[in-house]
Parts: structure tokens; C-alpha cells; sequence
């Protein structure tokens, strides 16, 4: 009985030897898109440029731009506005301080604010430079070229308004005066800046008027009405400057002053000036 067990489970383990089951040979498999890597270290098929992105703009909100230098800058504004300050203290001190080292720098501030800014010589060097002053010259005047200034000086004067001379420079001394019709124009002799518009109660001229010139010399132009330009005007030879004043004795006559000034003195107008 025993040996029959024996060989029958000699054949059932003969059997289940021979029996091999055959495994399903396993299919390639292709791993998903990010698996087994984290989210950052996934990289795109293609390479492409490299986006920044920021939370604000996740949610919708638009980072602001960087600001340009703005054109006005308070900071230096307000350093400009100490620094007047400091300035105008400093001078109140200086001249309320009688020590008699500081008389130097009192004496140069007071030259300083006495001098008169030479803006016809900025005009001339301008005008030597670019053929025209920038902001001088009215609208309806045709371009300059740099040599028509120097045609320009060679020009004679001419009597701002025509008349009579009632009184002349021998006479005066500084220049002469002139008889002629009422409401005439007075007008420049030669193109310049206008460098002083007022009253001449010295010399009792009344209203004045005085152009100098681009070569230095000046004319002067008195017993005005009606000033037509404005101190530090551009006004070109021809151009009318004022109208005469009446004679206090006569209404019916018109009178003005005119003088010619070449450095520190007087000249004769007669000598210099066309009568024709």
C-alpha cells in the first residue's frame, strides 16, 4: 500500500515538473508624463525660452513698471531752497557786521548788484555765433546770415524822425534836439538792444529811450510818448520806438532829444548821422 503511495506521487511530481507555465511575456510600457519626477524638475520636449512668472501675476495683478528719472526732483529742489537761504542769511550777517575784514566782500557784493548785465553783448556773440539772436528777434524777421551783421554796422545812422535842430551838440553838449511835425514816429537808427526804458529827470529829457548797439556805442532817444518796446528788446534799424512829445509852448509842433554815445562820451550826431 505504501509503495503504491510512493509511486503515485513519484508521477504526480513527474507531472507537475514537466508542466511549466508559460508567463505572458510583458508588453513595453510607456511611463506617464511626470511620473516618478518631481513637478519641478519636468522639463518640456522642446526647449523653450524661459518664462518668469510672479505671484502677482498669477492672480491678474500687473507689476509695475520701473519709473524713469522724473523731471522735476524735489530733493534737489529743496537743497536749491536751503542753499537761497543760507545764501541770503550769510549776506544779511555780512552787511549788518561791521569788522572791517569783511569791507572787501561787502564792496564786491554791492559792485555786483550795481553792474548792469551786458545782454547786448550776449546778443552780439550770439548772433556772431548763429546768425540771429534766439528769442530777440521778432517772428516776421527773415533768417541772418553772420555776415549781414557786419554789413549791417557800416551803415550810416539816420535821424530817428525827420525836422529841424533847434539846439545842437555844441550847444548841449550831449546831443541835440529836433522840431518836427506832432504824432511823428521816432524811430532806431541802427539795429541793437534796448538797454534802458524811464524817466530822465536829470537832464530833464522825460521819457527815454536807449539802444545799444552790437558795436558797443549807443543812442539815446528823449521827450517821448507812447513807448512802443520793452526793455531788452531786439528792434532793427528803421523800427519805430516811440512817438515824439508836443512843445509845451507850441501843441502844434512836435520836439524829441537825440544823442549818440561811443564808449564813456558824447559824440555830435551831425558828424555820423545822414541828412539826406
Amino acid at each position: 500500500m505504501d509503495h503504491n503511495l510512493s509511486k503515485l506521487k513519484k508521477k504526480m511530481d513527474a507531472k507537475r515538473r514537466q508542466r511549466k507555465v508559460k508567463k505572458v511575456p510583458e508588453k513595453p510600457r510607456t511611463r506617464l508624463y511626470g511620473e516618478g519626477y518631481p513637478m519641478w524638475g519636468m522639463k518640456h520636449d522642446e526647449e523653450r525660452e524661459d518664462t518668469v512668472y510672479s505671484f502677482d501675476e498669477a492672480k491678474g495683478i500687473k507689476a509695475p513698471q520701473q519709473d524713469t528719472e522724473p523731471f522735476f526732483r524735489k530733493d534737489a529742489f529743496m537743497m536749491q531752497v536751503l542753499a537761497s537761504i543760507c545764501l541770503f542769511l550769510i549776506i544779511g550777517i555780512l552787511f549788518q557786521t561791521s569788522s572791517p575784514a569783511l569791507e572787501g566782500a561787502r564792496n564786491y557784493i554791492r559792485t555786483s548788484f550795481q553792474e548792469e548785465f551786458q545782454f547786448d553783448q550776449v546778443a552780439l556773440w550770439y548772433e556772431d555765433l548763429f546768425g540771429r539772436p534766439l528769442a530777440l528777434v521778432p517772428t516776421q524777421m527773415e533768417t541772418v546770415a553772420p555776415g549781414d551783421m557786419e554789413e549791417e554796422f557800416q551803415d550810416q545812422f539816420a535821424l530817428p524822425a525827420t525836422g529841424t535842430i533847434k539846439e545842437t551838440f555844441d550847444e548841449n553838449g550831449r546831443g541835440i534836439f529836433v522840431e518836427t511835425n506832432v504824432n511823428e514816429s521816432v524811430e532806431a537808427v541802427r539795429s541793437g538792444i534796448v538797454r534802458f526804458i524811464g524817466e530822465d529827470e536829470e537832464n530833464d529829457l522825460g521819457k527815454i529811450v536807449i539802444v545799444r548797439h552790437y558795436d558797443g556805442s549807443e543812442s539815446w532817444y528823449g521827450m517821448l510818448e507812447s513807448i512802443h518796446v520793452n526793455l531788452y528788446d531786439h528792434v532793427d534799424g528803421g523800427e519805430i520806438l516811440a512817438q515824439v512829445s508836443t512843445q509845451e509852448t507850441n501843441e502844434n509842433i512836435g520836439v524829441y532829444y537825440f544823442a549818440l554815445k561811443e564808449g564813456d562820451s558824447f559824440v555830435d550826431p551831425i558828424e555820423v548821422i545822414s541828412l539826406d
